[in-house]
C-alpha cells in the first residue's frame, strides 16, 4: 500500500499552480464514478486496497450509504508522485458527482 503523505508536502504543492490538476468524474448513474473515485483513494493511500470499489468513501452522506448512490458532490485532494527522475508531484483535486 502507498504511504500517506504528509500534509506539509499538500500545502507546499497549494502554492505551486502549475503542478495543480483540478477534475471531476462524470457519467451516467451506475457506470463507476464511485467505483473509480475509491480506486484513486486506495493509490492515493486513503483506503485498503480491499476495499476499494466498495467504500463508497465519497458518498458521506447516511442515505447515500443506504441507497448506494450519489445524491451530493464530494471532493477530495491527493497527492501524486512519479517515481521517475524530474517529475515534480502533483496535487490533484478530485470531485465525485452524482
Amino acid at each position: 500500500m502507498p504511504r500517506r503523505k504528509e500534509i506539509s508536502k499538500i500545502l507546499n504543492l497549494m502554492e505551486k499552480t502549475q503542478n495543480i490538476r483540478n477534475f471531476g468524474l462524470i457519467g451516467h448513474i451506475d457506470h463507476g464514478k464511485t467505483t473509480l473515485s475509491d480506486s484513486l483513494l486506495s493509490e492515493a493511500g486513503f483506503l485498503s486496497p480491499d476495499l476499494a470499489g466498495e467504500a463508497r468513501a465519497l458518498d458521506y452522506l447516511e442515505e447515500e450509504q443506504a441507497r448506494g448512490i450519489t445524491m451530493k458532490s464530494a471532493n477530495i485532494s491527493l497527492y501524486y508522485e512519479k517515481s521517475l527522475e524530474g517529475h515534480e508531484p502533483f496535487l490533484i483535486n478530485l470531485v465525485d458527482t452524482p
